[in-house]
This record gives C-alpha cells, sequence and structure tokens, in this order.
C-alpha cells in the first residue's frame, strides 16, 4: 500500500512460525510477517512473526470495510490492531475518492534510527490512497494469506 507520494508499507507473509508443528492449532497460528516501510525519513525493512493467521484474515476484511465506507466523507475508520504491537492500522476518507491510511510500526517493525525494548510509541507511516488502490491493497492481502488459512477460519 503505497501511495502517489511513495509513502507506504509493503507487507507479506513468509510463511508459518511452526510450520512442521504436529498440532494444527499451533501449525497455523503464528505467521511471518516481512515487508517494507517508506516515508520521508527513509525506507526500510522488517521481518517478525507479527501477525496470528486470524489477523492476517482481520486486516483483509478491515481493508475491505474501509473500501465500503468511502462514500461517508471524512469517516474515521477507527484502528486495527493485534496481538502482537509491531503493527497498526487506522484511516480517514478524506473524501470520496481519498483515504488517509496510518500504519503504526513498533518494536521489530520500528525503523533502524528509532529501535525501542517497549511498545507504546510507534513509528506512523501515513500514505492517501485512491478506493480503487484500497480495493486491490485488499484483494492482494487476501490472495497473499490464502495459502495460509487459521484452523476452521474462511479466507474473504
Amino acid at each position: 500500500m503505497i501511495g502517489s507520494d511513495g509513502h507506504g508499507v509493503e507487507l507479506g507473509v513468509e510463511g508459518y512460525q511452526f510450520p512442521e508443528a504436529a498440532d494444527p492449532r499451533q501449525r497455523q497460528s503464528w505467521l511471518i510477517t516481512g515487508g517494507s516501510a517508506h516515508c520521508l525519513e527513509g525506507t526500510w525493512s522488517f521481518r517478525w512473526q507479527a501477525l496470528t493467521a486470524d489477523d492476517a484474515v482481520d486486516l483483509a476484511q478491515w481493508l475491505g470495510r474501509a473500501v465500503a465506507q468511502r462514500f461517508e466523507s471524512r469517516h474515521d475508520g477507527g484502528r486495527l490492531d493485534f496481538t502482537e504491537p509491531n503493527l497498526a492500522f487506522a484511516f480517514t476518507w478524506i473524501d470520496a475518492g481519498l483515504l488517509e491510511l496510518r500504519v503504526s510500526l513498533d518494536l521489530e517493525f520500528s525503523p533502524p534510527w528509532r529501535r525501542q525494548t517497549r511498545s507504546g510509541e510507534p513509528f506512523v507511516v501515513t500514505c492517501r490512497l485512491t478506493a480503487d488502490s484500497v480495493s486491490a491493497a485488499a484483494s492482494e492481502w487476501a490472495a497473499e494469506i490464502k495459502p495460509y488459512p487459521p484452523v476452521g477460519a474462511t479466507i474473504p
């Protein structure tokens, strides 16, 4: 999810944290999440078991809801937080066609010039995205996580 100004965050799933675990609940729990962040201050990469398989589904659904709310001018979409504090999202529709997405990056996802040992003061990358790019991001994320379903969950 990179805005026209080049700011944003790219996410991907690199696999399960415990791919060899005999118990499917453990094997299909934590996902190794990697990516890169791009902002005025710089660019960096990150990688950590930051999302559960359920969290990944929540993100796909949250992005889909963001697209559905685009005609509610100045709609504040609230935050999407996860068990691990490395990653959080918030959005506001500025108008019917432009969304401001704020991606909070904490702990292992923090920029190298701002490493910290405690969560709670994340570095925030803000990007402005069109409705079409948010819709594309929702579809791309759903496709990205399809090989990593949580136990008993349906991938959107």
